[in-house]
């Protein structure tokens, strides 16, 4: 009986003790890992940048660079979070210049916010080639990325051009993102008006993209911009133009020609025109 109550006490011992070491040497955070993907992408070819298992790939960021080789040029799509922490998307169209897409908390545009598949990027190179390069952190060792290559007429951003005195309004009828963005497109003289109740907004082409608000027909001197163009092609200056819905509302262009630039994947988006 002696012995029996000598063996409970040193059980009771190791059992504080391995308490006190658990408590001591707490378990240590899942493992990261770093994983990196590369290739090369020619003119004509287009390819989806998917995260095709979310929950189960665990990437909490990712980085996609894409460096054009020279005379290159190439659209992009790609999903962010804004300012307020919404996801967003953004493009540029023609573009020439090495790009790096940067996501501290990885972001996708998906077809709904429950999607558990999403895109990261789309892009096509319409000149020359470019290199991709993709890294990721994950805590899933196996985590993988999908680059899916599409067909030859896909375009990430779809164009529709306006001239004098038409109309064209953009409504985004599902995915995740909550306001959508478009690039418009012109030459030098080119302007264009966005009626917004008792405002409105005047894009004007020139040297640089003119922006001006208007309310009750006096100019809000804190809202006037003159905004540098994201790319330029030729004599054409593409600039993206933030929205704070899913619809534009009817936008007039009031001389020249403006082009617009929408997204073509996921956000499912229809085109009116007056």
């Amino acid at each position: 009986m002696k012995g029996k109550h000598v063996w409970k006490k040193l059980a009771a011992c190791l059992l504080v003790i391995a308490m006190v070491t658990a408590m001591a040497f707490p378990v240590s955070a899942a493992t990261r890992y770093s994983k990196s993907w590369g290739k090369t992408i020619s003119a004509g070819q287009s390819y989806h940048i998917l995260n095709t298992n979310i929950s189960g790939n665990k990437i909490s960021n990712y980085v996609i660079e894409i460096t054009p080789k020279t005379g290159s040029t190439y659209d992009v799509v790609y999903a962010l979070y804004d300012a307020k922490g919404n996801p967003r998307q953004y493009g540029n169209k023609n573009a020439t210049a090495k790009k790096t897409i940067s996501n501290a908390r990885a972001t996708y545009i998906k077809s709904s916010s429950a999607a558990n598949s999403g895109m990261l990027a789309c892009i096509k190179v319409t000149k020359g080639s470019v290199n991709l390069r993709l890294a990721v952190t994950t805590t899933n060792r196996n985590a993988a990325l999908s680059l899916r290559r599409q067909a030859s007429s896909h375009q990430p951003l779809k164009g529709v051009a306006v001239k004098k005195g038409q109309r064209v309004c953009f409504e985004s009828r599902s995915s995740n993102i909550p306001a959508i963005s478009l690039v418009m497109g012109a030459q030098k003289g080119a302007a264009a008006q966005r009626p917004l109740g008792a405002k409105y907004e005047n894009y004007t082409f020139s040297s640089k993209l003119q922006y001006r608000m208007y309310q009750n027909g006096v100019l809000q001197k804190s809202k006037s911009l003159n905004k540098s163009y994201d790319t330029k092609l030729g004599s054409y200056g593409y600039i993206q133009v933030m929205l704070s819905s899913r619809g534009s509302g009817y936008i007039v262009t009031k001389s020249g020609t403006v082009n617009y630039y929408y997204p073509s994947d996921y956000l499912n988006i229809a085109v009116y025109r007056k």
